[in-house]
């Protein structure tokens, strides 16, 4: 009794400690009774207790450790720092509560680690009920397993994960325990309630009768997908509208959600990955090169066996890719073809986007191949490309398919265009936008009209699952020249795809089509003028204001819409445009039109002018009037005041009718001719830029610029150039066709005529806004003296934006689909302007004589090798993304054990960044990464040349492709400071400038976290430095989250490195505006001008009034 009053006495804490298992007993009481009565969470009174919540569960004595569970359950449960104690307790449940002989102890544990879950501490519990599966104790395990069921079927799929659980769920059924084993067939039942069919693959190994018995279970559970009924603290709002729905007596509504919910979980990311590199026979390569079919098909059987295992260790199989390809290519046994095609669908499968580095190299391979017509190959080559695609991104790859879509092979074409069907299906209007989807419609386009009905089909079922992906209005501008035939059938071939992930689908174009739907009504609003400025709603516009976003756009876009398709017409005859006019125009007009006086025309042309003026737009007859303007005397004309009002009035005709290419021919002969006329030439260079309003200005200036240097007037040459310099500021540079213009260029640099000359070089200086520096690689070999010249002109543009577009033609209004389209094309029209120069296919120069000697073991032919090379890339200037073996022979020599030669491949991969453009893409992953490891050289040389390498790589691709995939984060691991502090700082002056990034940049994030606490300085402070930049991104709340994972050390010094993160972290670059954007809309807020128009007054001498045209 002595002793108790001893005890009695002490403070609680220490009777928590105490050696007298009753005085511990009385502790425990006093602590449940106090943890109760805290009302606050946030009490100081908790942080006493921390280390004493392990004490509490690993009692020796059973009665004591009763209630310690119980005091340790009411504390996990109220306070608030109860889980930098996660840890620690559950390692202490797992060990000392669950192998207890009584029920209750088990249950108390059970609670301990199920309440630990609530408070959002899931991924350690979980870490360490999955380790006391390893324990020795058979009733530890079951405990451990029972456990994480009930976490499972209370919690649910989301916030347990199933990855780490199903990687040691098969062993459980190998135990010995058969209290294990029916334990482990619970738990399976469990996670199949979850994630259903995704189960069967991670259990195909295990025993066929328990399998067997499993299959019989699975059976018998109910179809309709479980609810997680039980929430973690941050889930209330969860919790509430589950319990509202538990009170209405039904949870239907949620079904389709759960349902999907439920099929999101993939199979393969609950597999362990398999190394199978080291297990491929030691003589296969041989093998695979050898004379025997017998040799070869051996080989090929042997990959075979090892790709069955559905996930694959990443590695280096750049080797047996290259030798599976060479079968594919070269092998005349079409069974071993086959055998190839189905090994590389399985690699590509088993790697999933690790393969996605050696896309570019097979694809083209497996395209050719297409030419074999025996089904099996057909068969096996499909599964390969399919699986190929599946690896990487069409853009990536679309270099290589638009390459065979004009093959002379049939068979070619047709599988081309299918596996583009089924390639589109897999894609949503994102990863499908309008500048991949151009160039494959265009291809389409002409395989409709093919001899071949095969490759007919497959176009148009092509061209149906494109409009049914990303909607009839996306696709609508590039079939302006489908008959009405072809375009229903192309429409049947929509109407019967049903795309992935969708029920009955319509893709995501449809979506986007209710905005425009509504954008009818404020088109009433310009209407309410009347008499002489009823012209005003044709000039609502314009570009300037659709940047500022007012009231005016959705009606510039619900006005443009009926004009999505390019006016197609055929050619009239004299006899049918005469009486069309005549229906038309006054009869005094029509007579008068040849007069030989030069005052009866001019009565004629103000006459016809009225007319044109007066007509309805749906009447008018533009090619018949715009004939009977050309009847003699035509452009022939002498008078300068009727050539005005004539030049006036094709003005006016191809501003308010449906104005073809057709109408415009019939008189860019007669406007070239006159543009350099003193009296004449500004209503010619008017009347050329509202024909390109009509019909866009690509194609006008190409045939405006080709029929001036046909002629030999250099007056009209030098002003066609300053028109169309004009031109390009005002329209924008997209479409332009740089070689055509190119070529007229250099004509003109070498004209006698100074003025010619001079225009020339002013134009360059437009064009240098758009295109930049790789603009002055066409002109190297001009004179120095002309050079000088050129330069002195690039010079003054320096630092220049290109200014915004504010005309444009009728049907490029109608394909800016909201905002989001808009920056879209903000953000790929230098990409765009890039696209458009000449480039030489190079692939047939890098032979396999140049390939073997970048991989010959002396390395003075290696360097041979990479000279030449180099002088193929520098002949070439820009080159097209197909350039072969290249890419796999360079990656070798950056592995090379001579830095020189090192530092020559990352200076040949500069190279073909400046010479490839934004078609480097596709090799990013390829080439562009592995540079990536050289920021860890030892030689500060080698890590200032690969870091020049980098961003010479992202000036053309943008930074996505380098975020996507584990790559970032792989290199982040890797424990080099070099590396580290490198990489950090590069990624610290890039994301900054980033608006977006894809969500993979968060696997970087732990390992950002490692290097905060680096050993080395200078890589600590890079990784603060970067802190803000990854924030900026990913949140606070995210960076904060994935901090709760770290040691409590480490967390709270890393949570301090976050917090002074959030006070410096950089806002996200806003949208880009264009130039210009806001002069315009603000000087004339009564009379804005329409989105592709302007006005402009025509005065002439002798005349007493003066017009206006708008366009």
């Amino acid at each position: 009794m002595g002793d108790d009053s001893e005890w009695m006495k002490l403070p609680m804490d220490q009777k928590c400690e105490h050696k007298i298992w009753k005085a511990r007993l009385n502790g425990y009481e006093e602590a449940l009774k106090l943890f109760q009565r805290i009302k606050d969470e946030k009490s100081p009174e908790w942080g006493k207790y921390l280390g004493l919540i392990k004490k509490f569960v690993t009692d020796s004595n059973a009665v004591a450790q009763l209630k310690g569970l119980e005091a340790a359950l009411a504390f996990i449960e109220n306070a608030h720092v109860a889980g930098k104690t996660t840890g620690e307790v559950v390692s202490g449940v797992v060990g000392k509560v669950f192998n207890q002989p009584k029920a209750r102890a088990k249950e108390l544990g059970t609670d301990i680690c199920l309440m630990y879950i609530e408070i959002e501490k899931a991924e350690v519990v979980q870490d360490e009920l999955i380790k006391g599966l390893d324990n020795k104790n058979p009733k530890i395990v079951v405990t451990c397993i029972e456990t994480l069921r009930k976490a499972l079927c209370e919690f649910g799929s989301k916030i347990v994960t199933l990855k780490s659980v199903v990687k040691v769920l098969p062993k459980q059924f190998e135990s010995r325990e058969k209290a294990v084993r029916d334990e482990a067939r619970l738990l399976a039942v469990e996670i199949y309630r979850w994630i259903r069919d995704a189960l069967r693959t991670p259990l195909q190994n295990i025993n066929s009768v328990q399998l067997k018995e499993l299959e019989e279970e699975w059976v018998k559970l109910p179809t309709a997908a479980p609810k997680q009924t039980r929430f973690l603290r941050s889930q209330q709002d969860l919790k509430t509208k589950f319990e509202q729905q538990q009170a209405d007596g039904g949870d239907e509504a949620d079904d389709d959600d759960d349902e999907a919910e439920a099929a999101q979980v993939d199979p393969y990311e609950l597999l362990e990955a398999v190394e199978i590199l080291s297990k491929l026979p030691k003589d296969f390569y041989e093998k695979i090169e050898a004379k025997k079919w017998q040799e070869r098909k051996e080989a090929l059987e042997a990959v075979e066996a090892l790709i069955k295992n559905p996930k694959l260790e990443s590695g280096d199989y750049g080797d047996l890719v290259r030798a599976l390809k060479k079968v594919i290519g070269k092998d005349a046994n079409v069974m071993l073809v086959a055998m190839a095609a189905k090994c590389l669908a399985g690699l590509a499968a088993g790697l999933r986007k690790k393969f996605g580095t050696y896309a570019g190299l097979v694809v083209p391979t497996i395209l050719e191949k297409f030419k074999e017509k025996k089904p099996q190959v057909v068969l096996a080559l499909q599964e390969a490309i399919d699986a190929v695609f599946r690896t990487t991104t069409l853009q990536n790859i679309s270099e290589d398919v638009l390459s065979v879509m004009d093959n002379k092979n049939p068979s070619i074409k047709q599988q081309a265009s299918l596996f583009l069907a089924r390639s589109f299906r897999h894609c949503t209007p994102s990863t499908l936008p309008k500048s991949v989807l151009k160039p494959f419609c265009a291809a389409f386009l002409k395989q409709v009209n093919d001899s071949a009905p095969e490759v007919r089909d497959a176009a148009f079922e092509a061209l149906g699952m494109a409009m049914k992906v990303v909607g009839e209005k996306a696709v609508n501008p590039f079939l302006t020249d489908v008959d009405k035939l072809k375009l229903d059938k192309i429409k049947e071939c929509a109407d019967k795809v049903e795309l992935v992930g969708t029920k009955g689908g319509g893709g995501g174009g449809e979506k986007k089509a209710k905005p425009a739907a509504k954008a009818p009504p404020p088109v009433e609003a310009p209407a309410k003028p009347s008499g002489p400025p009823k012209k005003a709603p044709l000039a609502k516009a314009a570009g300037p204001p659709k940047k500022g976003k007012p009231a005016s756009a959705p009606s510039a876009k619900s006005k443009k819409a009926p004009d999505t398709k390019e006016i197609v017409e055929t050619e009239l005859s004299p006899e049918v445009c005469e009486e069309k006019a005549a229906a038309v125009l006054p009869a005094s007009c029509m007579q008068l039109l040849d007069s030989s006086n030069w005052k009866e025309r001019l009565a004629s042309m103000e006459e016809f002018q009225k007319a044109v003026e007066q007509m309805d737009t749906s009447e008018m007859p533009c090619q018949a009037l715009v004939k009977m303007l050309a009847k003699k005397p035509g452009w022939k004309e002498t008078n300068f005041q009727v050539m005005q009002m004539k030049l006036h009035i094709v003005g006016l005709i191809a501003q308010k009718g449906s104005f073809s290419k057709t109408s415009a021919l019939v008189v860019l002969d007669g406007l070239v001719d006159k543009i350099g006329d003193v009296k004449c030439g500004s209503n010619a260079k008017e009347a050329l830029t509202v024909i390109g309003v009509a019909c866009s200005l690509p194609w006008t200036a190409e045939q405006v610029v080709s029929m001036a240097f046909a002629q030999k007037n250099p007056k009209n040459q030098a002003e066609t150039l300053n028109w169309l310099a004009n031109a390009m500021k005002e329209f924008g540079f997209a479409g332009i066709n740089v070689k055509a213009f190119i070529n007229n260029v250099k004509t003109a640099l070498g004209a006698t005529n100074p003025a010619v000359r001079t225009s020339a070089i002013a134009l360059l200086g437009v064009m240098y806004l758009y295109m930049g520096a790789p603009l002055r690689m066409f002109f190297e070999d001009e004179k120095p003296a002309l050079l000088s010249q050129i330069d002195a002109e690039f010079e003054k543009m320096q630092g220049q934006s290109p200014p915004a577009p504010i005309r444009g033609s009728k049907k490029a209004g109608a394909d800016e689909e909201g905002d989001a389209a808009e920056e879209e094309e903000v953000d790929s029209g230098a990409g765009d302007s890039m696209d458009l120069l000449p480039r030489t296919d190079i692939s047939d120069k890098i032979t396999l004589d140049m390939v073997s000697k970048i991989s010959d073991k002396n390395w003075k032919i290696r360097k041979e090798g990479l000279d030449e090379v180099a002088a193929v890339i520098s002949e070439a200037k820009f080159i097209q993304a197909n350039i072969g073996e290249l890419p796999m022979a360079l990656k070798g020599r950056l592995s090379d054990s001579n830095k020189l030669l090192v530092q020559q491949a990352l200076n040949i991969l500069q190279q073909i960044a400046t010479a490839m453009g934004p078609s480097l893409k596709q090799h990013v992953k390829n080439m562009g990464i592995p540079v990536i490891t050289f920021l860890g050289d030892s030689k500060a040389n080698v890590r200032a040349a690969a870091l020049s390498t980098l961003n010479a790589w992202v000036e053309q691709t943008g930074m996505k492709e380098w975020l996507e995939g584990e790559d970032l984060s792989e290199e982040l691991k890797k424990e080099n400071p070099f590396l580290r502090q490198e990489l950090l700082g590069w990624l610290a002056e890039k994301l900054p400038t980033l608006r977006t990034v894809p969500t993979d940049l968060m696997l970087c994030v732990p390992h950002l976290y490692t290097c905060l606490e680096d050993r080395s300085g200078d890589v600590r402070k890079k990784a603060q430095d970067a802190l803000p930049s990854f924030m900026m991104h990913l949140g606070y709340e995210k960076m904060i989250k994935a901090a709760g994972k770290l040691k409590p050390a480490s967390k709270d010094q890393v949570v301090g490195m976050l917090e002074k993160a959030r006070a410096v972290m950089p806002a996200k670059p806003a949208v880009p505006v264009k130039a210009a954007a806001s002069k315009p809309a603000s000087s004339a807020p009564a009379a804005k001008p329409a989105s592709g128009s302007c006005t402009f007054p025509l005065t002439t001498a002798n005349m007493t009034t003066t017009s206006w045209l708008v366009y």
